[in-house]
């Protein structure tokens, strides 16, 4: 079975590589072909996207693809429209050609249509194109995935040296999956009949961003205070992140603190592709 992944060289991109080596053929389709190999100690096959995005799709002809690409925030030349959309759409498209029996999505809880936020719009149409398509398809929507690797740990690290407290939004809750968790999903999904569905990906306790945030400064062995607050607060402080050059919250993420990032019963979860959960703490 030869599977593809794009998004590979990423936090759960590493883990779901991992998870699948020794498992099946497994090529990343990636920009630093060297870089990638060598990440993976050479036990991998890669193939570059650097002047075309789907030339790996066409010349390997996959029996699975898996798109794990997204970003957190937007730059000039990559928003969401591109990173969210346009691009999974060129995958799904390519994938039809070529014969792909089975095209694996990470998207994201909240992913809506009518969403406020473009990252959740953006997934919610990228989900949609993929379900209309005509290929059979397994899509992920997980919570907050924590792993060592987390971009939490590193920008509390980064606000810390400059802040002597950190506000918590105290009525918004999350719950959180652990990676292994996430890579074990993808796993299942590559190696079984899974077809056509959707799976929300959570942990198996709620937690309010101030315990998470006390989880994030813990683990990293830092200590400052977690003063909780109205979520709106920080709607008060967008024009102050704004002027950062790397804004603790922008206007697109506080639109998907609107939601709770938990997991809405509406789909089948973690427990019912693996049978149980794993602390999404201990990792």
């Amino acid at each position: 079975m030869k599977i593809l992944i794009y998004g590979s060289t990423g936090f759960v991109g590493k883990y779901v590589v991992n998870k699948l080596i020794g498992k099946a053929d497994v090529f990343l389709a990636v920009r630093d072909e060297t870089k990638a190999k060598n990440q993976f100690n050479g036990k991998v096959k890669t193939s570059s996207i650097l002047y075309d995005l789907v030339a790996p799709i066409l010349e390997i002809k996959p029996d699975i693809v898996i798109n794990l690409i997204g970003i957190l925030r937007e730059t000039h030349d990559n928003t969401f429209e591109k990173a969210h959309y346009e691009i999974p759409k060129k995958l799904i498209d390519s994938s039809l050609r070529v014969g792909v029996s089975k095209f694996i999505q990470m998207s994201a809880l909240g992913a809506n249509l009518n969403s406020k936020s473009r990252y959740q719009k953006t997934k919610a149409m990228a989900e949609e194109y993929l379900k209309k398509s005509g290929l059979d398809y397994v899509i992920f929507r997980p919570s907050i995935i924590l792993g060592k690797e987390q971009k939490l740990f590193e920008d509390f690290k980064k606000y810390s040296k400059i802040a002597p407290f950190f506000l918590a939004p105290c009525d918004a809750k999350v719950q959180p999956v652990n990676v292994y968790d996430v890579a074990d999903c993808f796993e299942k999904a590559v190696n079984t009949q899974l077809k056509n569905q959707i799976f929300e990906l959570c942990g198996p306790k709620v937690i309010n961003y101030k315990e998470l945030f006390e989880f994030a400064l813990k683990y990293i062995g830092i200590k400052r205070p977690v003063i909780p607050v109205p979520k709106k607060t920080f709607l008060l402080m967008l024009p102050i992140f704004s002027v950062m050059p790397d804004p603790i919250m922008t206007l697109d993420q506080y639109y998907m603190l609107e939601e709770d990032n938990v997991c809405s019963g509406s789909y089948p979860g973690v427990k019912d592709l693996l049978g149980n959960l794993r602390d999404p703490f201990s990792f």
